[in-house]
């Protein structure tokens, strides 16, 4: 860009405007912060899901005890080959040239925000949907809090013990549980809460530097984050970069279009897929809220 550019110039306002909405989106995303984030230029993406399990020999030539001068165990490494389709994300607003120079709100500044909200929510379910039923991974670990205990809004509830089971579940299939992640929805942050004092605990708090991304507390050695984006009587417990990549063809982006005098355009799009790569280190609980 020349040098040349007038401070209101269309140049200058887009970048600002795009300036906005990323930081509006840095700190709304919750789910991406679980992916590894991974650029791509291609719309059909391919991906390998390794088997989880440890190799061993075959029967009758284990790896242990090998004879002197006799062949070693064979074993093969086996991987499937899954597709991965971009997805779309966009949203737009025409704002009228009246609502910006004479509102009693600051029209231009919330269309900013919520478009921005917007295109981050969407991107944000499809990465949970993904992350909990995708129709391609048969391999979830899908864990009913409640045959364990109760739900974790009920006396029953066995709230500690379901986390440590997942943590198990996740150790047993050779990831690191050093720093797990749990996501739940609101209503299940005031049940852990509840849960916690009651047994005359408080519930973990973090500093103010780190509340972001919905991130509320840490327990058990798992960072406990709160989107909306949750469904209802559900958690997911997650090793953050390992369970899944984030394939971004396009990140958010934002441009505005300028009719002077009649409206002013404010358009932010996104373009990625979520890529389920290691399902043996995602755990679903369900029924953790069996009544409202």
């Amino acid at each position: 860009m020349g040098t040349d550019q007038e401070v209101a110039s269309a140049v200058v306002r887009d970048q600002y405007f795009d300036k906005v909405i990323k930081q509006v989106a840095e700190r709304a995303y919750k789910f991406k912060q679980a992916l590894t984030i991974s650029p791509t230029s291609s719309w059909k993406n391919f991906f390998y899901r390794e088997g989880a399990t440890p190799l061993a020999g075959l029967t009758g030539n284990a790896i242990k005890g090998i004879p002197r001068g006799a062949d070693f165990p064979q074993a093969v490494v086996q991987w499937e080959r899954i597709q991965a389709v971009i997805d779309k994300y966009g949203l737009e607003n025409n704002i009228p040239w009246e609502d910006i120079i004479s509102d009693s709100i600051d029209v231009k500044e919330r269309t900013l925000f919520k478009i921005a909200e917007g295109v981050v929510k969407a991107v944000d379910d499809q990465i949970y949907t993904a992350l909990t039923s995708d129709s391609g991974v048969t391999t979830l670990n899908i864990h009913s809090a409640y045959t364990n205990g109760g739900g974790w809004n009920q006396a029953s509830g066995a709230v500690i013990d379901n986390l440590m089971y997942g943590k198990q579940i996740i150790a047993e299939n050779n990831y690191d549980v050093s720093n797990l992640m749990l996501f739940i929805n609101p209503r299940d942050h005031r049940s852990l809460v509840k849960y916690l004092t009651d047994k005359g605990a408080q519930f973990p708090t973090v500093s103010s530097d780190k509340a972001m991304n919905g991130v509320v507390g840490n327990l058990v050695g798992i960072t406990i984050v709160v989107s909306n984006s949750v469904t209802v009587s559900q958690a997911l417990l997650v090793v953050p970069k390992r369970c899944g990549t984030w394939k971004e063809l396009v990140p958010l982006t934002t441009i505005t279009k300028e009719d002077a005098g009649k409206n002013l355009l404010v358009r932010s799009w996104e373009y990625g897929v979520t890529e389920v790569t290691d399902p043996k280190c995602i755990v679903v609980f369900k029924g953790t809220n069996l009544t409202q």
